[in-house]
């Protein structure tokens, strides 16, 4: 496990897939040296500075490109021996007639000739007792040039250094191999233990101060002669700990002390540590944590199986990906997440990622996407701010957040300008990427609980949910008590950044109610997001309605908001508040412009709406009738659509099952309930219906959200149209489109194929792998449709014998 190979295979891919930007200067390498640009010498530098090896040259400098001597080398022997203790009681004595009492590094270059291979003071003839011998010179540690000197201001070889180091792991003279110069056989030994990784030199050639930092590291994590652990371990007393994930480095200014937030699987902790600065290289990648004999954390030394992508989000989200320079990268919604020093999954954090979020993309040995990393900057609390005061769109209301002048702006997630915030904006600032986020996410309600109090609530309640709450909004809730109303503003992660009289500003929240019986109700919003225990808000509460008025809004869009004694729910009529026709092409709705960031829903009657994106839209044109809710964002453009079964997506087609209802005691007048089933490859969807169907018909079904005795009930069905002796000859891979008679169909990327000769369901991920199987079979195909291709229409089962 080498960190500067590591660390220069990341940079390079990064590079070459034009992902990552390096930062520059010295903060962002991760060392206190500031003329260091390399980031392999700064983590070697910057680990030795923390152990006490290397101090620099002044004035923050560590001059990478000096030679060293070979005092100043048997400095950092002495020191990173840990017996620097040692040195003042050397500098009273002559070993070597050229380092006299004058001589800056007396002390330690006569220490470093009088220490041996076991790390211990030589015996001589003045210090051994009766039983021992003097130590013999091929165990110690340096030894001079011959006639009594010892060169100290002379650059120090390579092969001289390497030699030096190779003692200091135990291996005498005895151990190494002649070759045709002195240093050959040091040289081989330094290769096996794996001292001169990452160093190209001969070993007669001079030493740079770069390279001597990076041959201590090697030795730092080498492993002695004999020894099963490394160097750090076994002489140290340092520790590794496998498997961390280094999450953020906190400085307190007030305290003068530091620590970083690691996560391993005993869960999160943070070591102090003396580190002023992390490389942009190690946040949020995984690795063996390397602390001191006092458990201060040093470094990081990431996994040699892992893959490190560092991207940033510029184009669509959604619950399965993210989508960086044109490339839309997996992400399955149980990824583990590291967000806040916490784990979450992405489910949870999907619809909160906007344009310019920078993400640290973990992939395993296996090639598998492990976790996400989300940069710790652009989760500071204390870097959040409100617009107060009516912005004039000439200036920014949230500059004093911004400590770049290259800053972006991002309001909802997409691109903006000044002239788009607006009174009340929520802003949170990335200082890593210089990303200016801003939110005008609010909800209006009931205040019904905080925790620990309403003077200092680190928690609200709302609509049975429960949020956490900002430093900055303390002083707004102040001014409100539970039992009254009031209007939360949110970041986009969803924290609450402060409260507003509802006759300031008001939310308009749409959500589907889910259940509505006994005077209560639950709401899931459309937009998701989370409370403060990390779970997706569903908001409850009572309503007071009827069981007439109750069972009406199952599955229904409202608006939702409450007060001291109830719930209310504004339910939203089909085509109300949409006129003209959405142009698919143009994105436009009755000529105004559709959000960049538009999220879009779909559902069948009363079943659950659904996300859908623009690629599902097949037709040209949606009518005003099918769009049961158009919502608009600050600048007035449609930022939300709720389709009412536009492109078919939203059934389950198979072969239909039918069981109509049954006596369940004979002689009783009691009764089962029908059902309707649809089978394919991926299993039987079952629900209630009523009427009478056929068995082995071709068909869709959607369940409502509704249900009768614990089970979904028939929301839709759509039974499908046949084309018969469809050839495979007519199929575009491209498109993905097959040619039935006069017109062109999609293929739907859920199409289910049968081999009726067989009764095999073809298997694979997509629907486009099972069409490709099914096509490859037989010449000719049944094909079975929904509708026409211009009302939308696809192909969505395929049957072949």
């Amino acid at each position: 496990m080498k960190l500067k190979r590591i660390l220069a295979a990341l940079m390079a891919l990064a590079l070459a897939a034009g992902l990552l930007v390096l930062p520059t200067g010295a903060a962002s390498s991760g060392s206190a040296f500031v003329d260091i640009q390399d980031p392999q010498v700064a983590e070697a530098a910057e680990l030795l500075r923390l152990l006490g090896v290397v101090e620099g040259t002044g004035g923050g400098s560590f001059r990478p490109n000096n030679t060293l001597t070979r005092a100043e080398f048997c400095k950092m022997v002495v020191d990173v021996m840990g017996k620097g203790d040692l040195e003042p009681a050397q500098r009273g004595r002559t070993i070597f007639l050229d380092v006299g009492p004058k001589h800056w590094a007396r002390g330690y270059v006569n220490l470093a000739s009088s220490l041996t291979t076991s790390g211990e003071l030589a015996q001589t003839s003045s210090t051994q007792n009766s039983e021992e011998k003097p130590t013999a010179a091929a165990d110690r540690i340096i030894m001079g040039v011959g006639n009594g000197n010892f060169e100290p201001d002379r650059p120090i070889s390579y092969g001289e250094a390497v030699a030096i180091l190779t003692r200091i792991l135990g291996y005498t003279t005895g151990d190494i191999a002649p070759g045709s110069t002195w240093y050959d056989g040091y040289l081989a030994v330094g290769a096996t233990t794996g001292l001169t990784d990452g160093i190209n030199r001969t070993g007669g050639s001079s030493l740079t101060r770069a390279e001597a930092a990076r041959l201590f590291e090697n030795l730092i994590f080498a492993k002695g002669k004999g020894e099963d652990t490394c160097y750090l371990v076994s002489k140290l007393g340092g520790t590794l700990t496998d498997d961390v994930v280094l999450l953020a480095l906190k400085n307190d200014a007030g305290t003068g002390s530091s620590t970083v937030t690691v996560a391993s699987a005993g869960g999160t902790n943070s070591p102090k540590t003396e580190r002023l600065d992390l490389s942009s290289q190690l946040l949020g990648v995984r690795g063996q944590m390397v602390q001191d004999k006092s458990g201060k954390f040093l470094t990081l030394r990431p996994n040699e199986g892992d893959t490190i992508r560092r991207i940033t989000i510029n184009g669509k989200v959604d619950a399965n990906y993210v989508t960086a320079n044109g490339e839309q990268i997996t992400i399955a919604p149980d990824t583990v997440v590291w967000k806040s020093g916490e784990a979450t999954t992405f489910e949870k954090v999907w619809s909160y990622l906007y344009n310019g979020t920078p993400l640290t993309l973990c992939y395993g040995p296996s090639g598998k996407l492990d976790y996400v990393y989300i940069s710790a900057a652009s989760q500071a609390s204390d870097e959040v701010l409100v617009a107060r005061t009516k912005p004039d769109g000439t200036h920014n209301p949230f500059i004093t957040l911004v400590d770049r002048g290259d800053y972006k702006l991002y309001k909802n997630g997409v691109p903006a300008t000044v002239a788009d915030l607006r009174q009340y904006d929520v802003a949170t600032y990335d200082a890593g990427s210089g990303i200016l986020s801003v939110s005008d996410l609010r909800l209006t309600g009931y205040y019904e609980n905080a925790t620990p109090n309403s003077s200092a609530p680190t928690t609200v309640t709302m609509l049975g949910q429960e949020f956490t709450v900002l430093p900055g909004a303390i002083e707004d809730l102040k001014g409100f008590r539970p039992g009254q109303q009031m209007t939360l503003l949110f970041t986009s992660d969803g924290r609450v950044a402060g409260a507003l009289d509802p006759e300031v500003a008001r939310s308009t929240t749409v959500g589907v109610v889910e259940e509505c019986s006994d005077g209560t109700a639950k709401v899931k919003p459309l937009l998701r997001f989370w409370n403060s225990k990390g779970e997706e808000v569903v908001f409850q509460g009572k309503t007071g309605l009827g069981p007439t008025e109750s069972a009406k809004l199952v599955g229904q869009l409202v608006t939702v908001s409450s007060n001291k004694d109830r719930m209310y729910l504004s339910r939203l009529s089909s085509g109300s508040s949409v006129s003209g026709t959405l142009n698919v092409a143009q994105r436009t709705l009755n000529g105004v412009a559709l959000a960049e960031n538009v999220r879009m829903f779909e559902r069948v009657g009363t079943s659950e709406p659904k996300e859908i994106t623009f690629e599902q839209l097949t037709r040209d044109t949606v009518p005003g009738t099918k769009i049961v809710y158009a919502g608009r964002d600050y600048a007035g453009k449609y930022s939300i659509l709720v389709f009412d079964d536009v492109t078919g997506d939203q059934y389950t087609y198979g072969y239909s099952i039918f069981k109509g209802a049954e006596a369940v005691d004979p002689g009783s007048m009691s009764y089962s309930n029908a059902h309707l089933s649809v089978e394919n490859g991926g299993g039987t969807l079952s629900v209630v219906c009523g009427g009478t169907f056929q068995n082995r018909t071709v068909m869709g079904i959607a369940p409502s959200v509704e249900t009768l005795d614990g089970e979904h009930k028939l929301a839709g069905y759509v039974t499908l149209q046949q084309a018969n002796g469809v050839v495979r000859g007519g199929y575009d891979p491209e498109t993905h489109t097959l040619q039935v008679g006069e017109e062109r169909f999609p293929i739907s990327q859920d199409v289910w194929c049968y081999n009726r000769s067989t009764g095999y369901w073809f298997e694979g991920k997509t629907g486009y792998e099972r069409f490709e199987q099914a096509r490859a079979y037989s010449e000719q195909m049944r094909v079975y449709y929904d509708k026409s291709p211009r009302e939308g229409g696809k192909i969505r089962m395929v049957v072949v014998d």
